[in-house]
């Protein structure tokens, strides 16, 4: 009996144990949710503008994702969108043609020489050098082929031999520049004087000078619709004064045309195909009766498209 009433020293021992533990636990427990010192929050004043600021869980005050997603949101929208800036593509001007008078005469008085000539601005600078020096070129072949003949010394009761030149402008667009010329002549102790019809076209993106046969798919093709649409005209104008060569060559129609917005300009100088008193027959061909002889690609293909 005495043995069932008392306990072990080994059970006592364990039952020690056991409250030393419960006792380090309840002074723990005690010590973790007593009176200890409350972690510090820092708090941040942020702009009026900006959402204002909440605790995380570190203790240091943040702003939140959505409240910066606002604000930048905000600064955007604030931002005008700038007004793109039309681009117009410039528009290629017609050249300008303004005019110089060129003077000489011989140091006996046998020759004198009044020769008023373009002179093209408005281009570019490459092109504006070609067609001036071109034109220069030109009009010094006119000169020296008439004060460069021997002429008579001046006629009793006459005056010397003179050469006249002037120009007229037959067209002048963006790309094409057509001038005509006159060139009258008189030598002393003649009856009148005589007129010659001349010319000179440029491609003005170039400044380079159209030939007659660049109008053309070829000659073979172009010479006879020529011929066909220039006698009928020719025959309206002149009647029997006409006279047509009886072979005709391109080079029958190149000496005086000029592009017009209408058509083909032909001018003929005085006497080459009619009496002196006919002066200098002019005809037009309409684009549309050339058509199928322009080359499409050529100087004159525009007017035919």
């Amino acid at each position: 009996m005495e043995a069932h009433g008392r306990r072990s020293p080994r059970r006592s021992a364990r039952l020690s144990g056991l409250a030393l533990l419960a006792a380090c636990a309840a002074i723990a427990a005690a010590g973790c949710g007593g009176s200890g010192p409350t972690p510090e929050t820092i708090y941040r004043t942020y702009p009026p503008s900006t959402a204002g600021p909440t605790a995380t869980g570190s203790g240091v005050a943040s702003t939140p994702t959505s409240a910066l997603t606002a604000g930048a949101t905000a600064t955007a929208s604030a931002t005008p969108t700038p007004t793109p800036t039309p681009t117009t593509t410039p528009v290629a001007a017609a050249p300008s043609v303004s005019s110089t008078t060129d003077t000489s005469s011989a140091p006996d008085n046998r020759w004198q020489v009044t020769f008023r000539k373009p002179v093209i601005s408005g281009v570019g600078p490459a092109a504006l050098t070609a067609m001036n020096d071109s034109i220069a070129t030109r009009v010094s072949a006119y000169i020296s082929s008439f004060n460069g003949t021997p002429l008579p010394v001046v006629a009793a009761g006459d005056g010397p031999s003179t050469l006249k030149g002037d120009f007229s402008v037959a067209l002048a667009s963006p790309s094409l520049l057509s001038l005509r010329f006159t060139i009258e002549t008189y030598v002393t102790g003649a009856a009148r004087p005589a007129t010659e019809a001349a010319s000179i076209n440029f491609d003005v993106a170039s400044g380079a000078v159209i030939q007659f046969g660049d109008l053309f798919t070829g000659t073979a093709a172009a010479l006879p619709v020529l011929k066909t649409q220039a006698q009928a005209k020719l025959v309206a104008l002149l009647g029997a004064d006409l006279v047509w060569p009886a072979s005709v060559t391109m080079a029958d129609f190149g000496q005086g045309w000029v592009f017009t917005s209408g058509g083909l300009e032909l001018t003929w100088s005085q006497g080459a195909i009619a009496s002196m008193a006919a002066g200098t027959p002019k005809i037009s061909i309409a684009w549309p009766a050339l058509s199928s002889v322009i080359a499409p690609a050529g100087p004159a293909g525009g007017f035919v498209q």
